[in-house]
């Protein structure tokens, strides 16, 4: 059966170099995933930061790119070469420091003495705003806290379950989230985690973007979402009729859909996010990597 596209998780600095467990597939060419210590399992990362350093390890004629992208609570480590063409080529042409967002795979490193560090091979590299930086903040902001609460109420129970978090209001990944961390992790000092998501929303306030209140201990308070879900069915629609006029015989190609979608001003992560929503919702499916069609 063909694997569908890994979600992008929207993650703090913070929260991503702290993890020290990483979850790898028997089978081949299974994808591997870091356990974050608030229990996420990520194959693939959406975060926005400023470029702040790029080095260039390789040749003027063939570029081995490590660069440092910095986010509201920490840095991302990114390593691009010849089998990343985009980020090779947009990393080529971005000086520091730049704000930027990055779609990537995760990286591990784990040395004989134990040390176990992560990085990110990225796929796509480009230029955002402030909104689009204020947009990926909240969210990731919310994601964030969700995970926290899993946790603080995964603690307080002598054996976590996932059923026991499902009956106590969170969602059946949140509570495998609230599981596996304090399972991998034990005592997990929330702090550092509610601290990251007061930060970045600071971050959100001083650049002019929408305020957004500081999250007491049960975490931020509720943005009004009603335009932005009306925008985005709005944009579904669109990506949906884009599929339909992009069909071949085997399906629409997913770069033929992307560059429709830019040239309709609808911007790669927005893309990532109606797709994987149309996904969860089934009205398309992906018969192979790099294909969607309607159902």
């Amino acid at each position: 059966m063909a694997r569908t596209r890994e979600v992008a998780h929207r993650m703090f600095a913070v929260e991503f170099n702290a993890s020290r467990h990483e979850d790898r597939g028997l089978e081949e060419n299974a994808p591997n995933y870091v356990i974050t210590p608030l229990g996420a399992h990520v194959n693939r990362l959406y975060f926005v930061g400023n470029l702040m350093s790029k080095v260039n390890s390789g040749t003027e004629d063939s570029p081995i790119y490590k660069a440092e992208i910095r986010g509201p609570t920490g840095t991302f480590y990114l390593f691009a070469g010849q089998y990343q063409p985009q980020p090779l080529t947009a990393l080529g042409k971005l000086e520091p420091p730049e704000l930027v967002g990055v779609v990537g795979k995760v990286r591990t490193f784990q040395r004989d003495d134990g040390a176990f560090y992560v990085s990110v091979k990225p796929e796509s590299v480009f230029p955002v705003d402030i909104p689009q930086r204020d947009r990926w903040a909240v969210q990731t902001a919310e994601r964030t806290m969700d995970r926290i609460r899993a946790i603080r109420d995964a603690l307080s129970m002598e054996e976590p379950s996932e059923e026991a978090l499902v009956e106590m209001g969170h969602s059946s990944m949140m509570a495998k989230c609230g599981v596996d961390g304090v399972g991998l992790y034990g005592l997990i000092d929330l702090e550092p985690y509610k601290e990251a998501v007061r930060t970045a929303l600071n971050k959100v306030i001083e650049g002019g973007g929408r305020p957004v209140s500081a999250p007491a201990a049960k975490g931020p308070e509720e943005v009004e979402e009603d335009e932005e879900k009306e925008e985005k069915g709005d944009l579904k629609k669109q990506v949906m009729e884009i599929i339909e006029k992009e069909m071949g015989p085997k399906g629409a190609l997913y770069r033929d859909i992307m560059a429709e979608c830019e040239g309709m001003g609808i911007d790669k992560i927005q893309l990532e996010e109606i797709i994987q929503e149309l996904l969860d919702e089934g009205a398309i499916y992906e018969p192979t990597i790099g294909l969607i069609k309607p159902i």
